[in-house]
Parts: C-alpha cells; structure tokens; sequence
C-alpha cells in the first residue's frame, strides 16, 4: 500500500501549519526544499494534519477503487461497519437504510464492530482485573496508540494488553461464521485503520478499509440513496454494549469495569493528551499505578474520517439514540451464545513490533548554530511561544540541527522580519513614489521635446524641399533622411520612378542612387574631421557643382546639388566664377608684387654691401 498520509505540493502554501500540528512531530521541512515532507517512518497515521490543512493539500490514501475491485470479484465481501456510523450519517432517518444502502454496493454481509469491540473488552477485563499481578497495561484497540508505542515509546510495547483491535476480532469471528475465503472491509472513521490492510494475514487479514467519508462519495457516484432503500438488518453476530464504542469512556462499559472514581483502577484517556500521557505513563509509572484506556481521538464520532465539520455533541446524541434504540430488541441470550462460541480463539492473541525511527543526534555545535539561528533577531532570547510546534526554542533549534526543520518555521523569528521587511518596504515604496512622480515629470518633458523635434524636423522637410537646389541628407549607414525635388530632377527620369514609389527616397541606399565618387566624398566627410568638399561632377549629361558638409560627426551628412547648365544657376554662377577668377588673379599679382619687392631689397642691400667694402 502506499503511504496512508499524502501531500500535494501543487496545493500546499507551505504555511506549516501541518508541521506545528502533528504531534509526534512526523512531518519535517529540510534546507532544500520549502515543502514539507511526511516521514512514513515516523507516522502514526492520526489524521491531525488532515483536519490541520486549509489548502486540502494532504488527505489519506483513498480506497475506493480497490473495494470496487474487490466488490467486483467473485468472492463474497463482508462491510464491518464502526458503531460511530450512526453519527456521521445523520441524514439518513434509520439505520436500517444505510445498512440496505451499504448492501446496494455489492456486499454480501454487513456486520457490525461492536462485537468485536464486545471480546476485546471482556479479554482486557480478565486479563487485568482477574489475573492482576501489580502490572499496568494500556488498550491497543486504537491503531493511532499502537503506531504511537511502536514508533516512539516502543519500551512500553510490554505494558500494550496483547489482543488485536476489535475490527480484527470481527474480521477473525466473520471468517468462522461465513467461510475462511470471505474478504473483508472495515467501515470506519479512522485513517490509521487503513494501516490494517498490511498489518494482518492470514483469518485476522483486513483486505479493504473505507473511511465514512469515501462511504458517502461511493453512494454519490453509484446514486444511491434512502429514497430507493429498503429496510434492512445488520448480520449476524450484533454486538451489545461494544456499540457504545464511539465514545472512549463506552470501551470500559464494555468490558463492565466500575467506573467509580475511588474504586476503578483505568484511567480513560482521549484526545492529542493521548501523546503525552504516553510518556507520563513511563516516566511516572510507580506513582500513577492505573491502567490506561486510550484512544487519539475525542471519540470515534469525530475522527478524522468523517464528514467535516462534524459536531461533537449532535453526534454523540445521534450515537446514543440509536443503540438505545437497537439493544431495547437485543436477544440477550443469542448474543452471549455467541461471545461463548467466539471470544476463545488464539488468533485473538497479538505481538507488537520496535519500529521505532531515530535521527542521528546533532553535537554541540551544530545545536548552538541552530538556536543562534532562530534567535538573533531577537537579542538571543529563547522566547519559547510554542507557535513553530515545538514546546521550546532549544527543540526547533536541535530539530534543524537534525535537518528536519527550517529556521523559517520560528513564528517570532519570521513576525521580526516581517516588520523589519515591512519597514524596508515602506521606505522603498516611498523611493518608488518619488521616482514615478520624477519619471512622470520626464515623460511630460520628453513628450514635449518630441512634440518639439517632430514640429522642427516637420518644418526642415518642408523648407529643404522648397528650395530651388537638390538637397539630401544621410546618416551614418548612407541610408536617405531627407531630400528635395530640385535633388530628385538632377538624377533624372529613373529616379523619379522610384520617388513615385518611396517618396523622396527615404531610407533607400544613396550609393545606388549617385556616383561612386560622390559616394566616397560623403563617406570620407563622415568619418574625418573635414568640415566641407565642394567639386563639380558630371551627371546624367549634366555639369553639377556638389557641396558636401559634415552635420552631426559620423552620424549625418549633407549635399547640395546646384546644376550649372540650369537658367537660374548660370548667370549667378558665372559672376561667382569670375568672381573667383578676379580673386585668384589677384592673388597671383599681390604674390608677384611681394616677390620683386623682396628681390629689389636683396640686391639694394647687396650693392650697399659692396660699395662700403670698396670705400
């Protein structure tokens, strides 16, 4: 069988609260992983955890599909049915109809538990009333008990009265009656009856066990309900005062114990107290000097197996109700025939095994680490809240010295950080306000700027192209960011159909559009310092003066285009080329000029010379 107790990590939160309820502290967070983990080793199946998780991410191993299975084979199954029953069905308005509702699902026999609650109880009077010899026992009629001894306390596995649960009585009495072949499922309230299943073999072998739980959510899905049932009896044997089994004190009631306060010598003992009364039981033995009735739960009538949401003292009324109701017709004289005939057998004898599970003890060091760990935050006081599920800080601290624990279990711990974190967060939320409000300011002034550059760059396109001179600009990748009609003629026809295509030959290559040599006077002027290039080239037939100058270095650059053949360009270009002559001659001749004046001076100094050194 897989393990009784499951986690979903899809739906846990890893909040804890599983770690700080289960009370033999079974359930361990380790380093490398935030979720918790359910140690089968250490698990006494109560169901704490079940009832404990908000998030419904750890539930018990479901059954229903192997009671189907066995309902659909061919060999009779008998349903056992725990006497809390009537507690958890109290929609149904007689028990006779979810006895035929139970038979509806394919059982052949449906008995009830409290006989066999009926011998284990007679067994435990004898055995510690009649044969009294100064030793004290404790009832192993719970299976959460059992695990508890065996896994944790498995010194007082001596002192467990030596029978078998009750619904192994009725398993072992059903086998006698109905054939050795019979399987058998236990109806109950409890998980850790499910633990069954793999405890037993053999006439004592529990092959099914369904929580009340899966009962119902079997009647939902095959449609069953009191409407279509009939009335119908619980089989043979039928138990007596074994149906007040539901409530802890019921066991002794059984079993016909006084339960005066001066005169009884068994202490009832129910609830999570259970687990530390274990303990008290040895370390206190010589002077508490009772026997101990003891069950995990507060009753069968709320295990964990029943509906949630159950209340404790309706159902305790349910339960009362009907057994007054069923033993007022009890033949009293059948039902000791049959605890004559059934309450003999050896198979009612039982063993208990040491299954206890240790971690290795952690030294010194490692422990003062771990307290340190979980107390700095708080000036290294143990403040020992008991809200991690541990009694003390120095339990929690030797638990994740252990490595079955996480300092960030430590309530206090994490209730510091979280205000220090809360405080940090404040101010960083504050940082993050101001920023958004200067972000804000930015963006309101970038919007602006763009606004601005886009009305700029809108009223360069329209004044570039209404000039008489081609005009185009480049950027970096010789790609075109603007040009002119007057740039578009002077290439000519096939240019303009591309124009007509991609208006103004924006972003097309202006290496495909123009000279080579052109080409490399742009680029030459976008990668040097050179601040302007004017030459005149020939294109398409036509004589053009190109200037090209540097607008943003090695990012933009600009051409102007002038064609010297065209009526407006020529007159003004041939004055500004005479103009240019007219300069250059000049020039020439103040150079000249500068020349013989200075040759004229040589030779007057030279004559000078000469006269003084004939003289």
């Amino acid at each position: 069988m897989e393990n009784i107790i499951q986690l979903n990590k899809s739906k846990c939160k890893a909040c804890y609260s599983c770690v700080r309820a289960c009370p033999v502290k079974a359930i361990h967070v380790h380093e490398k992983s935030v979720f918790p983990f359910i140690e089968e080793r250490k698990c006494i199946h109560c169901g704490t955890c079940i009832d404990t998780c908000a998030y419904d991410a750890i539930s018990c191993f479901n059954s229903k599909k192997s009671v189907m299975q066995l309902l659909n084979a061919k060999e009779k199954v008998v349903a056992i049915c725990a006497p809390s029953i009537a507690g958890e069905f109290d929609d149904i308005t007689d028990y006779r109809k979810f006895v035929k509702m139970i038979r509806m699902l394919g059982f052949s026999y449906v008995t009830e538990m409290a006989f066999g609650v009926d011998i284990v109880a007679e067994l435990f009077r004898k055995f510690t009333h009649e044969n009294f010899n100064g030793k004290y026992y404790m009832t192993s009629c719970c299976p959460a008990i059992v695990n508890l001894i065996e896994k944790l306390h498995p010194e007082l596995i001596a002192n467990l009265t030596p029978f078998v649960s009750p619904i192994v009585a009725c398993a072992i009495v059903s086998r006698k009656l109905y054939g050795k072949d019979i399987k058998v499922v236990h109806i109950t309230p409890c998980v850790a009856a499910k633990k069954n299943v793999d405890r037993h073999s053999g006439i004592s072998k529990i092959d099914g066990v369904l929580t009340f739980r899966e009962l119902r959510q079997l009647f939902a899905e095959y449609n069953i309900n009191e409407t279509f049932s009939e009335y119908s009896d619980f089989d043979e044997p039928l138990g007596y005062k074994g149906s007040m089994y539901p409530f802890a004190q019921g066991f002794l009631e059984a079993a016909n114990i006084d339960l005066n306060l001066m005169k009884e010598n068994t202490i009832t003992v129910e609830g999570r107290t259970s687990v530390q009364a274990v303990t008290q039981f040895w370390e206190h033995y010589n002077i508490i000097k009772h026997n101990f009735n003891i069950f995990f739960c507060e009753g069968c009538i709320m295990g964990p197996g029943t509906s949630e949401g159950g209340e404790k003292f309706k159902r305790y009324a349910l339960v009362k109700d009907y057994n007054s109701r069923r033993l007022a017709n009890l033949d009293i004289a059948k039902w000791q025939k049959y605890m004559d005939d059934h309450s003999h057998y050896k198979e009612l004898q039982a063993a208990f095994t040491d299954r206890k599970y240790e971690i290795p003890q952690p030294d010194e060091l490692e422990l003062k680490i771990a307290l340190n760990r979980i107390t700095k935050r708080n000036n290294n006081i143990e403040v020992n809240c008991g809200s991690c599920g541990f009694d003390y800080c120095k339990n929690l601290a030797y638990a994740i010295a252990q490595k079955v624990a996480i300092p960030e279990m430590c309530v206090t711990d994490a209730q510091i950080g979280n205000r220090e974190s809360s405080h940090v967060s404040k101010m960083v939320s504050e940082e993050l306000d101001m920023i958004k409000t200067e972000l804000k300011t930015a963006k309101s002034a970038l919007d602006e700027t763009r606004e601005m550059l886009f009305a700029k760059n809108e009223a360069l396109s329209i004044f570039i192209r209404g000039l008489n001179v081609g005009v185009v600009f480049c950027d970096e990748n010789l790609k075109v960011v603007e040009s002119n009609l007057a740039f578009i003629d002077i290439l000519g026809e096939e240019i303009k159909d591309i124009h007509d295509v991609i208006p103004y030959l924006i972003g097309a290559d202006i290496k495909k559009l123009i000279p080579s040599t052109i080409t490399m006077q742009i680029q030459f002027i976008l990668n040097h310092d050179e601040t302007e290039i004017n030459k005149d080239v020939e294109i398409d037939d036509k004589l053009i003066n190109v200037s090209i100058f540097q607008l943003t270095q090695k990012k933009l650059v600009g051409a102007v285009f002038r064609n010297l053949h065209s009526k407006e360009e020529r007159p003004e270009e041939i004055i500004h080329r005479v103009n240019e002559v007219i300069e250059e001659n000049l020039r020439q001749v103040q150079q000249i000029g500068f020349i013989l004046g200075e040759g004229a001076a040589k030779t007057e100094k030279m004559l000078n010379s000469i006269i003084k050194s004939y003289e």
